[in-house]
């Protein structure tokens, strides 16, 4: 028994130093305005906001990926910075796209991610009606065994993230 406390306290010790990853949402889910069932990748969210693509069409949302979306841009002669612009969401409406996902993303040295922040605006009025930041979880030192359990990869992030804005959206 006696043997049994100091390992359970080495076990608390090590546990503390840990933490999964978080989430910044509003407390309460709000459904949208607007319906959204057709999403737009902004050009510049990069590989993070290719992999929500993907995971947002795994919950059946109809995406279209950011190559296009600069190309809808571009028949319009705007560049690809003026797509969040009020003409770049008229091009995007037109074309039948509801909302535009736009994600920014910090990668650590070893290309896991370390934060995101993604937000969906409605092309409608221009109103963000969804938004998440997220930051990686943590364990121990850097690259140890407890911190590769607790950082999550690219594609387990893109998939909490999808889900939670899912949820924002009403899904």
């Amino acid at each position: 028994m006696k043997a049994a406390i100091p390992l359970l306290l080495l076990g608390v010790l090590v546990l503390s130093g840990c933490a999964s990853s978080k989430i910044s949402v509003s407390s309460v889910p709000t459904r949208a305005a607007v319906k959204v069932d057709r999403i737009a990748i902004a050009p510049g969210s990069g590989v993070f906001g290719d992999a929500i693509a993907v995971e947002l069409f795994n919950l059946g949302f109809t995406v279209v990926d950011s190559s296009e979306t600069s190309r809808i841009a571009a028949r319009v002669g705007l560049q690809e910075i003026e797509v969040t612009s009020d003409e770049g969401y008229a091009a995007l409406r037109e074309a039948g796209i509801e909302a535009v996902l736009s994600a920014r993303a910090v990668s650590g040295t070893d290309g896991t991610p370390e934060s995101a922040s993604v937000r969906i605006t409605a092309l409608k009025t221009g109103e963000i009606i969804a938004g998440v930041s997220w930051q990686n979880g943590w364990g121990g030192q850097r690259g140890s065994v407890a911190d590769r359990t607790m950082r999550k990869n690219l594609s387990q992030a893109a998939r909490e993230i999808a889900q939670e804005i899912s949820k924002r959206l009403g899904r």
